[in-house]
């Protein structure tokens, strides 16, 4: 049976007709009946015909009645491309007619058009940026690669730094990662545990969340650097961790007296070689020109958001200032005897500091009652600083997903008709919250997503919309709503997850709504929509730092 069938093939092969190599006007040759009843012709695909003309020749079949006409069997998409961008020659390979009958033509026709599309491998993605990577090495500008693939500049540039790495492309040619994927990744390869995050956002939907955030940790590293950087110069031990709470080597400033007995204070801290510092995160006010931290009192909140406004006599204008990341030192005494100062008692009895066998009475309850009270002091402490640095924490994330979610936005909004379900959402925002478009900001909002600089510039797109912009016209409405909504939702808008009060409609509804038309929420969105609570997205934040 196998000799049989190896004959059969190979009498096959033997008998196909030979054809010939023709160039022929695309506008006369026949499409004929095709198994692709769609066509389905990009903008990618004729700006590749136009760029490079059709360089896999069309097979075509000519006519035994009419000679002349030469049926097209395959390319049926290329001979349209041609014809559209007005190309005059194209080239066919070109078959006589072996059928004997109608029927065997219409058999020999589909068999042509399914193998040719079945029998095919694509490029992957790996094997695409090399060959990007080689046309750039060879000398072409990533603007012309672009031109000559018909593709995304963006795209290109995707490829030329995913080739770089050989991390990225592994991820690649394995299929873990996409092109865009693969390029991001090549930013963060020497940020321990960055890596395993991304790989495991990868494909999930959240995977630019992660970038952000990403991008974020780094950046607030950078400045802990250079906070650090400042105060090393100065001779301080700089601590990487919260020392113990009873380490009698690292003691805690306000756990120090003075010679007088009275609670150390900055004052008292001299030498830097005596201390530790431990960088705390914190924000603060601070001048945009200069970066000096400003004290608030002297800021006129009334001039905010309004640049012409002119701010109360000594007061300077709420623009003029930015919220700042900064760190802030907490000491730590090193040698307590060389700084001069001593250990509050009750610290020393906790750290083992105390001689226990000098025989002096001690009234145990007034010990107890002294070491409860300062043990609630310092949770109270701690209790305030972690939930200080839960939200300083949770702002970021929510400060990172804010620029995620606005690029969603701004792309949703290019399109010429809005997403399904638009129109309903429009009509029960407007109906119930009248007042949402006059939110302050809203108009500005709408006008950044909208990528337009003014409020103004939104009237003017609405204004230079044709007779038949009616669809567009639903999508600029869309972006006076959403971008009311986003001025409603900043980074601290987990710490207000209601849902709105009365006819109010909340920053939980907007996402939602964003989520039901595929935009992936980031966990501190979750938050605001209620489907995750604060203090879970705070122990993952934790868990992820960890690992770097």
């Amino acid at each position: 049976m196998t000799d049989t069938a190896k004959t059969e093939s190979a009498a096959s092969s033997a008998d196909q007709p030979s054809g010939t190599m023709e160039h022929l006007d695309p506008a006369l040759l026949d499409i004929g009946d095709n198994v692709r009843d769609d066509a389905a012709l990009s903008k990618a695909f004729i700006a590749n015909i136009a760029e490079n003309g059709v360089l896999v020749p069309i097979t075509g079949v000519r006519d035994p009645e009419r000679p002349e006409v030469i049926r097209v069997r395959n390319g049926q998409r290329r001979t349209l491309a041609a014809r559209e961008v007005g190309l005059s020659s194209v080239p066919v390979y070109v078959l006589p007619s072996s059928a004997v009958d109608a029927s065997q033509e219409t058999i020999d026709r589909i068999v042509h058009q399914i193998v040719t599309n079945d029998q095919k491998r694509d490029l992957t993605d790996a094997q695409r940026a090399r060959g990007i990577q080689q046309m750039i090495d060879a000398g072409i500008s990533v603007t012309k690669v672009a031109k000559r693939l018909s593709v995304a500049k963006d795209a290109v540039k995707a490829a030329h730094t995913a080739a770089q790495s050989a991390t990225a492309m592994d991820a690649l040619a394995s299929g873990q990662l996409s092109l865009v994927e693969a390029a991001a990744i090549t930013e963060f390869e020497d940020v321990p545990g960055a890596l395993e995050r991304l790989m495991s956002s990868a494909g999930r939907g959240w995977f630019e969340h992660t970038v952000a955030q990403l991008r974020q940790e780094r950046a607030t590293a950078q400045v802990r650097a250079q906070a650090a950087r400042v105060y090393t110069d100065k001779g301080f031990t700089v601590l990487e961790q919260r020392p113990e709470s009873w380490d009698a080597a690292c003691i805690p400033l306000h756990h120090l007296v003075t010679g007088e007995g009275d609670e150390a204070d900055d004052n008292a801290v001299t030498n830097p070689a005596h201390w530790a510092v431990l960088l705390s995160e914190d924000t603060a006010l601070c001048d945009v020109e200069t970066g000096d931290v400003v004290d608030e009192g002297i800021v006129d909140w009334e001039t905010e958001d309004e640049p012409d406004a002119e701010p109360a006599e000594g007061l300077r204008h709420a623009n003029s200032v930015t919220e700042t990341a900064v760190f802030v030192p907490d000491y730590y005494c090193l040698d307590y005897h060389a700084a001069g100062l001593t250990p509050q008692s009750w610290f020393a009895r906790q750290a083992g500091m105390a001689d226990t066998d000098t025989g002096e009475a001690v009234d145990l309850d007034d010990e107890a009652s002294e070491t409860a009270r300062q043990q609630a002091a310092i949770e109270r402490a701690e209790t305030e600083k972690r939930e200080r640095r839960k939200v300083l924490a949770l702002n970021k994330l929510g400060d990172a997903a804010l620029n995620v979610r606005r690029e969603f936005v701004k792309k949703l909004l290019a399109r010429k008709a809005p997403p399904k379900g638009a129109a309903m959402f429009i009509a029960d925002c407007l109906s119930r919250d009248s007042f949402l478009l006059t939110n302050h900001n809203a108009l500005d909002t709408t006008a950044a997503l909208l990528g337009v600089d003014s409020g103004q510039a939104v009237a003017k797109l609405v204004a230079d919309l044709p007779a038949n912009g009616d669809g567009r016209a639903e999508v600029i409405t869309l972006a006076l709503v959403l971008g009311a909504l986003e001025s409603r939702t900043p980074k601290d808008a987990w710490r207000n997850n209601a849902d709105g009060w009365g006819h109010h409609v909340g920053s939980g509804e907007y996402l939602r709504w964003l989520a039901r038309n595929d935009y992936p929420l980031a966990p501190v969105e979750e938050v605001v929509t209620k489907a995750k609570d604060a203090d879970d997205v705070y122990q993952q934040y934790l868990a992820d730092a960890v690992k770097e």
